[in-house]
């Protein structure tokens, strides 16, 4: 049985744990063994961790099966970077397990955090995406998210990743 829920601090170590596996999955043959854990290392800690699901301003939900994690997104109430009108939260992060692809995981998490944003009295969902992170890329664009301009650039180890802010109404 699959079910969603609103996770706290409580979650915090699970949440580390989601963090490594999830991204080791998503990026693997896209960055080397050894940037993958360095970004690991620096970004997915326990501290960390415990301030998103401490922040008032910051919702985590994550997708269980049969009572397990196997995927998670964390979505900041506060306004895109690019000007939209009615306001806007951030989607940091929505990842499952490879072990999950396909399942609807992602696409129930994605409904989830729709609705949220909705809660939020948004009128925009948006993000930052790596533009080398083509599988991600395809799947904001079948969920009708449009890009809107250049994004951060991510440093994972001793690369350094553009990335596209892309936004959709709620």
């Amino acid at each position: 049985m699959t079910s969603i829920r609103t996770v706290g601090i409580e979650f915090a170590d699970q949440l580390v744990g989601l963090w490594v596996d999830t991204f080791m999955q998503a990026y693997d043959g896209v960055h080397t063994p050894e940037n993958i854990r360095a970004y690991c290392a620096a970004n997915f800690t326990a501290e960390r961790a415990k301030a998103d699901l401490s922040d008032d301003r910051t919702r985590c939900c994550a997708v269980f099966r049969d009572g397990r994690p196997t995927g998670f997104y964390i979505l900041k109430d506060h306004d895109c970077p690019i000007a939209l009108e009615g306001g806007s939260a951030e989607l940091k992060q929505i990842y499952v397990l490879a072990k999950e692809y396909g399942s609807g995981a992602g696409r129930a998490l994605f409904q989830d955090a729709l609705d949220a944003v909705r809660g939020f009295g948004r009128a925009w969902m948006w993000l930052s995406v790596s533009d080398l992170n083509q599988r991600a890329q395809a799947y904001y664009d079948k969920n009708d998210f449009e890009p809107l301009g250049p994004g951060p650039v991510f440093e994972v180890g001793t690369d350094r990743l553009t990335s596209t802010i892309m936004a959709r109404r709620v």
